[in-house]
């Protein structure tokens, strides 16, 4: 199948079109080759390549940059995914489209399931929770992705903060009360690749199997190092930082595994296997 990716260079993007790539036409789209916030730059990449199945992996993911920026927020992650469904709907292409965790407020104190009502309590999550409404009413055929906490080889995010403070043995800043499902790219990438084929449409979560908070993932991380360096543990009202993350916001891949195809590994598994790989790199 031929497959336009949105986002193609960035942290899960890049490992979409490597997994995906062996089986598919894939082209991935940079935000230097088209910004999504324009409809006519995305009508006419997706009117020049005629794609059968389109992912939107572009967003804006700093949550705390949401926050000092609602604006922009919402133009990248509501109206620019609006953009891209609705030239799908115009080409007759299916669109899957990345959102998040954060579209929950983290008070329902188990893991998330697609049926639950969602309730964002930052820009961050006001704006994906937009950007699924605007997907699921453009008319176009959407399979929306909710994942969580993803980390990967492209870019710098919390395990790679923690890892380096560790060989250093610089001190640590963990957050007791954030709690979510640590997602390696790679193995999101590897369901994306099983879901271009499949015509059942709607809402899914993927993301590793369980959850933790960040301290215990700062422990784990110390665990699979073999390493320890000292731990500040706070509570967001100590950590002071622009966005108010939810609580509690793991998922449940509910309907990956009513469809049988929930073969993603357990959160501490994929940790496990990206330090390995950041250690040979």
């Amino acid at each position: 199948m031929k497959v336009l990716v949105f986002g193609g260079t960035g942290l899960l993007g890049t490992d979409i079109i490597r997994e995906c790539g062996e089986e598919n036409e894939v082209i991935g789209l940079g935000t230097s080759d088209c910004d999504i916030t324009k409809a006519e730059e995305v009508y006419e990449y997706i009117m020049i390549h005629r794609p059968d199945v389109v992912i939107n992996s572009a967003a804006m993911t700093d949550v705390d940059k949401c926050e000092e920026y609602p604006d922009l927020a919402f133009r990248v992650n509501a109206m620019g995914a609006k953009n891209i469904a609705n030239a799908c709907r115009d080409y007759s292409a299916k669109i899957m489209h990345i959102s998040t965790d954060y579209v929950f407020d983290g008070k329902k104190g188990a893991p998330y399931e697609e049926s639950d009502t969602v309730n964002p309590i930052n820009a961050y999550g006001r704006s994906k929770a937009m950007g699924e409404e605007l997907v699921k009413t453009s008319g176009a055929k959407y399979m929306i992705l909710r994942t969580a906490w993803v980390f990967g080889s492209r870019r710098r995010h919390f395990v790679d903060y923690v890892a380096e403070c560790i060989n250093k043995g610089e001190d640590i800043i963990a957050v007791r009360d954030m709690v979510s499902s640590p997602t390696f790219s790679v193995d999101l990438a590897g369901i994306i690749k099983k879901m271009i084929p499949i015509n059942t449409f709607g809402v899914f979560h993927a993301a590793n199997k369980g959850y933790c908070s960040r301290l215990q993932m700062v422990e784990e991380i110390m665990k699979i190092m073999r390493k320890t360096t000292r731990v500040q543990v706070l509570n967001q009202s100590q950590w002071k930082r622009p966005a108010l993350r939810p609580e509690f916001s793991a998922l449940k891949n509910y309907h990956l595994q009513l469809m049988d195809i929930d073969n993603m590994a357990g959160w501490r598994d994929a940790l496990k296997r990206y330090l390995r790989f950041k250690s040979q790199a």
